[in-house]
């Protein structure tokens, strides 16, 4: 949840970031590399930075790294920071262990990497809070081997936002 909601929240409006959407399984502890027959399919790297305080609410960014797994599960790192330019919002930084399940599905633009159930376990500020997002149906990226920039991902570009992607197919 939070590795998706730090996209929407911190990225003027997940409306603007990749309009898509499925339903879970059981979380998994971090299991990088190949071992017990678990065989990586996806590695998945994003950045995204805003500081344009006329497109983005929250100004800040993540920095994220994860595996999908061939038995539907993930695990990811995700690193935030964000600075509210209104009061009564998170400010500063945090990080947060995510995992859980995902499926490869096709909304005619190419199959793409779905997030059907995450658990995050925040380990920076808010340390030891555990988020369940029950089912949910989030797109992150391509199933395809490529490096996508803002406007790839967004749609547009401006000054004082960024945003990156890169998909790396490991055993596919």
């Amino acid at each position: 949840m939070l590795f998706l909601k730090h996209v929407r929240a911190l990225c003027v409006t997940a409306a603007l970031v990749v309009v898509m959407t499925i339903g879970g399984a059981a979380p998994v502890a971090a299991d990088y590399g190949n071992s017990g027959g678990n065989v990586q399919l996806y590695q998945v790297t994003a950045s995204m930075n805003c500081n344009n305080p006329s497109l983005c609410a929250n100004l800040g960014g993540f920095w994220a790294w994860g595996v999908f797994n061939k038995d539907g599960s993930f695990d990811a790192e995700v690193t935030f920071c964000a600075h509210m330019t209104a009061p009564g919002g998170f400010n500063g930084a945090g990080h947060a262990h995510a995992s859980g399940t995902y499926v490869v599905a096709d909304f005619g633009l190419g199959p793409f990497i779905v997030i059907t159930h995450e658990i995050d376990v925040l380990v920076g500020q808010g340390q030891g809070i555990t988020v369940d997002s029950g089912p949910e149906f989030m797109p992150i990226a391509p199933a395809v081997k490529g490096h996508y920039s803002t406007v790839d991902v967004l749609g547009f570009s401006a000054p004082g936002v960024t945003f990156q992607l890169t998909v790396t197919p490991m055993h596919t």
